[in-house]
């Protein structure tokens, strides 16, 4: 029998769920970022989808972004360190397990790359004990409800951006919230399964411990440690599944599974599965991608706006409109646009005379663009036909 050992997953892994003790939910806040799309960089080498988080205290806290979080964490020294309001109070941890009493404070601004989230409300909790100095925090899938989600773990990136998906494309299946969770149907060996997607987990499939005696195994489950989860721990077995799973077109041959006793009464896909996709959430529409890493993307098409690539460290309506990212491969890099640049008119206007919403419209459209830039003290025209 393999040795058993200490088995450290997300703090959210399997839905950390929040029971608001108040008349209203938890406040997620609002995301924003200019133009269409910004890209947020993981955190290079971690075991989860981490970014960089800026509280204005002039330190940087890694957070997880994670679709098995129902709200959002952050540690309790933070909080008490910045003097953040607390607004309420709330009973935590993984479903069918213990729950633990914590705090909510209302946060009013973190950077998080190029994005600003202004106003939301955190649970607070010894994150950075619980994780042993991995994280400080979690930033659940809620904070992006307004937005197309897309995680690229194998490339290091989360997309977010103001385009949706269509339930006609392949790999796009609807989603079932529960708990301000992703929840979709998988069969396993021929056995329909509610399970959450989970970015927090660094495991694989994860099913309820009551289904090692129904399913087709190839051999007996082996213990091999627990799931450290918020409100205790659980005992995990390892099998592999004599059959197939299958979800949004994709199939898994014969696959590793793992069985968690206490079940939380639903299965988890990890970060093991998840890597292998491009996964695109769409919260508006209740709709979920995945799309092969490498395939063309399911969320491209002619019916769709058109899209530079390009993010700006300023605001549209102000001068200095300045391009701090261009996404690799995209139509702003083929265009000859580079980071630093400095719009100075479009279409013969001047930049500051363009609200979000005007730059939104013709940044999607189909006509003609012509810019005209400032570069390194040198003036340049740039035009996207």
């Amino acid at each position: 029998m393999a040795a058993a050992v200490i088995v450290v997953v997300g703090l959210a892994v399997l839905g950390m769920q929040s029971s608001i003790a108040r008349d209203s939910a938890a406040d997620i806040g609002d995301f924003n970022f200019a133009g269409d799309v910004v890209v947020l960089d993981l955190v290079k080498g971690a075991m989860h989808p981490i970014v960089v988080a800026d509280f204005g205290d002039g330190e940087h806290y890694e957070f997880i972004v994670d679709t098995g979080a129902g709200v959002n964490v952050i540690d309790i020294s933070i909080a008490e360190s910045q003097g953040y309001e607390v607004v309420g109070e709330t009973e935590i941890g993984a479903p069918g397990g213990p729950q633990i009493h914590a705090k909510i404070v209302k946060v009013p601004l973190v950077r998080v790359g190029d994005a600003t989230i202004v106003d939301a409300e955190f649970v607070t909790m010894d994150v950075n004990g619980f994780s042993r100095g991995m994280t400080q925090g979690v930033l659940g899938v809620g904070m992006f409800h307004d937005y197309l989600t897309s995680f690229d773990l194998a490339a290091g990136q989360i997309t977010i951006s103001r385009d949706s998906l269509s339930a006609d494309e392949s790999g796009v299946i609807p989603y079932s919230a529960e708990d301000g969770q992703v929840q979709i149907q998988i069969d396993v060996a021929g056995t329909q399964v509610a399970t959450h997607i989970d970015t927090g987990s660094m495991g694989g499939l994860m099913l309820p411990g009551e289904m090692m005696e129904s399913l087709p195994l190839t051999d007996a489950p082996i213990r091999e440690g627990k799931a450290r989860l918020v409100g205790g721990h659980r005992d995990i077995k390892h099998a592999q599944l004599d059959g197939s799973i299958r979800f949004a077109g994709h199939e898994f041959e014969n696959p590793d599974v793992a069985f968690m006793t206490p079940s939380s009464g639903h299965g988890n896909i990890g970060g093991r599965i998840l890597d292998q996709f491009v996964m695109s959430i769409d919260q508006q529409n209740h709709l979920v991608a995945f799309q092969k890493t490498g395939e063309k993307s399911v969320v491209a098409n002619d019916n769709k706006p058109r899209r530079l690539g390009v993010q700006f460290r300023g605001m549209p309506g102000g001068k200095g409109l300045t391009i701090g990212r261009v996404d690799a491969g995209s139509l702003g890099e083929q265009a000859g646009f580079l980071a630093g640049d400095v719009l100075v008119t479009l279409n013969g206007k001047p930049t500051e005379q363009y609200g979000m919403s005007d730059l939104r419209t013709l940044f999607g459209g189909r006509d003609s663009l012509s810019f005209d830039i400032e570069r390194d003290g040198e003036s340049k025209t740039i035009v996207i036909q």
